[in-house]
């Protein structure tokens, strides 16, 4: 019933569409499954009073197209900035837009149909795959720095296993899962939203916040920042948090994805790898050993 007028993609599964009715954001699900918990969260969220994220447009009927099943979700404005983590300020208001959204799930997360979230498992399994990737890995990093990050990911590891039951003290609520900087979304009114639940499982919020430590750990001049924020001051004396921010994560990550997707001929996106892992070496150290300080 309605009049196609431009489709925009965004990336592969991703689309944005302009109609005669109006804009919408079209899309693509790996099952109804994850449509469907997807869509049960933020209609929960909406009802318990976190507007802070987009609504399904629950009577434009879902289509499966491409082993994808596509629906409809309300198009937001975006405000003439992006989020970024470059900021104290921005930073702190990331925090407390995730501070809300725990809030806010543990009133309901049992209602969610998704999986209890497993760091120690995840972790395993990103260490043994980087390590098994060394021999591509020391073609463009020297053998001592790859062992450098090798030495605090054993350590983690094992420092996370002996005290993995600290990961779990809290109520358990949904969990983001993936809080990069780009599902943080200002709309055109300056407000901050949240956006992307793909990765969302049960956990406690300090799950969230450890990722989050991790992805502004590359752009704070000293781990003690951390403890600056009411959110992250809590996990100060946690020992499985500290045991974890010492995991070298997001290097794992990137040289994993990297050779998993053989995107070798993106220079610019190798050469943030090798900056990150190489010439970032000796200021994210630092902050490991000041945070060994306190285990």
């Amino acid at each position: 019933g309605m009049e196609l007028r431009k489709l925009s993609s965004i990336r592969e599964n991703v689309l944005i569409v302009h109609t005669n009715a109006g804009k919408f954001l079209l899309k693509g699900f790996s099952s109804n499954k994850n449509l469907n918990s997807q869509k049960k969260l933020t209609r929960q969220l909406h009802a318990n009073g976190f507007t802070k994220t987009y609504r399904f447009m629950e009577e434009l009927e879902p289509f499966v197209y491409d082993d994808y099943v596509f629906a409809w979700i309300e198009f937001l404005s975006s405000y003439r900035k992006k989020f970024s983590f470059s900021t104290r300020a921005s930073r702190q208001e990331g925090l407390l837009l995730l501070e809300d959204f725990h809030d806010k799930t543990r009133e309901f997360y049992k209602d969610i149909p998704v999986k209890r979230f497993d760091q120690v498992a995840k972790w395993k399994e990103r260490f043994d795959e980087f390590e098994g990737n060394v021999s591509t890995v020391k073609k463009f990093v020297s053998r001592d720095v790859i062992q450098t990050w090798l030495k605090w990911g054993k350590r983690s590891l094992k420092g996370l296993q002996r005290h993995e039951g600290d990961l779990y003290k809290e109520p358990l609520c949904v969990v983001h899962g993936d809080v990069a900087h780009h599902n943080f979304f200002y709309k055109d009114d300056g407000s901050l939203y949240l956006i992307d639940f793909d990765l969302i499982s049960i956990a406690p919020p300090l799950i969230d916040y450890l990722q989050y430590s991790n992805r502004i750990m590359p752009v704070i001049s000293s781990s003690s920042e951390l403890w600056s924020y009411e959110q992250l001051e809590q996990y100060k004396n946690n020992q499985a948090f500290l045991y974890a921010l010492l995991f070298p994560t997001d290097i794992f990550r990137e040289w994993n994805r990297l050779i998993r997707e053989n995107d070798f001929r993106n220079n610019n996106y190798l050469r943030s790898v090798w900056s990150l892992t190489v010439e970032e070496m000796p200021k994210r150290v630092k902050m490991y050993k000041e945070i060994s300080e306190l285990l």
